[in-house]
């Protein structure tokens, strides 16, 4: 039996009317039309949404045209942008200066076309593709995102965003002042994202239609039915002609990486100022009290980090599974809300 705990969220109401500005080989039309330019010169890497108190809107000047600072939102694996608006938007309606811009990261949603994105598929080239994202969209220097929030697989893209931004420190996006971590867990993945992988991987394409894989999926993989129901919901097509909505192969290999990443090296890092520059951001870690995946070692090894409690903080969501932004999303966002309420670039 599958357990899915690292993937699949509730099934949750019917998917919003909105529409995610995705990249297109014409590029966008856009303008300098305020505080800050964006370039007409080249086109963003990833698909991308943007909210701004509290509502979702397909206009990139609703993040560029307002005096407000920007987080970025990364979704976990085999998701996509939208799984993150509600909190989102819970938290640009409570801080009003504060905008956000929810991405699906290569492989994914509007970002899966395999002809988008090269090898290697890994966290350096996620970052990468949010650099090439933010730097058309004007969203560099003093206008760079103060924020960057990941749940899962976005956690870890997020820690290496803002790593590579503090280590390296020759980009045009400042490092962010505040890292926040949902759930993602160091190490190697929880082996059910493996065997879920397998599975997907082993459904013949195309697809009929989303009961049938449904069926399937329960009969032969033994799935719940919440579980089947949520993977069969990320296919587009019709006709009797369904695809996935994301790139396995890219999925894959992005899973492949997590044992590559250091974890608790990149968070004494970042939060030590080991760059030789002065310290600037702080990392956030929320845990799902409920996820298993948690041991005390790997709890422990964490909070011996010389910085915990200063710069590195963490939280535990007692009554949360993984989804912790759908089982505690109140409870998130007033963190959020009380940890972004002093930040100012």
């Amino acid at each position: 039996m599958f357990t899915m705990s690292l993937l699949a969220p509730r099934i949750t109401a019917a998917a919003s009317k909105h529409q995610r500005c995705v990249s297109t080989a014409a590029g966008l039309s856009l303008y300098d039309r305020g505080h800050r330019s964006i370039s007409s010169s080249s086109t963003p890497k990833l698909a991308y949404e943007i909210i701004t108190d509290g509502k979702v809107s397909s206009s990139p000047h609703d993040i560029i045209n307002q005096d407000k600072q920007t987080i970025v939102f990364l979704h976990g694996l085999l998701g996509n942008a939208k799984n993150l608006r509600t909190p989102a938007k819970k938290l640009t309606r409570q801080l009003p200066n504060l905008s956000a811009i929810l991405l699906d990261v290569r492989g994914h949603g509007g970002s899966s076309g395999s002809q988008q994105h090269v090898q290697p598929h890994n966290f350096h080239s996620c970052v990468s593709d949010i650099f090439h994202t933010l730097k058309p969209l004007g969203l560099v220097g003093e206008n760079s995102p103060t924020a960057i929030c990941g749940h899962s697989l976005g956690g870890r893209i997020a820690l290496q965003y803002t790593h590579t931004l503090q280590q390296q420190r020759d980009h045009d996006i400042q490092t962010p002042q505040q890292t926040w971590i949902l759930d993602s867990v160091p190490g190697t993945p929880d082996p059910s994202v493996h065997h879920v992988l397998k599975a997907i991987s082993s459904i013949p394409l195309p697809i009929p239609c989303k009961s049938t894989l449904t069926e399937t999926l329960m009969s032969e993989y033994k799935m719940n039915k919440a579980i089947a129901m949520w993977i069969a919901s990320n296919l587009k097509g019709k006709n009797g002609e369904h695809d996935w909505v994301f790139d396995l192969d890219i999925a894959n290999e992005l899973v492949d990486n997590f044992a590559d990443q250091n974890f608790d090296t990149m968070i004494r890092e970042i939060t030590s100022g080991s760059s030789g520059r002065a310290l600037e951001s702080t990392i956030q870690l929320v845990m799902a009290g409920r996820n298993k995946e948690w041991k005390e070692d790997i709890v422990s090894s964490l909070r011996s980090i010389p910085t915990f409690g200063d710069s590195f903080h963490m939280h535990k969501l007692e009554n949360a599974g993984h989804w912790v932004h759908v089982d505690a999303v109140n409870e998130l966002t007033q963190l959020m809300v009380d940890g972004l309420s002093n930040t100012r670039r």
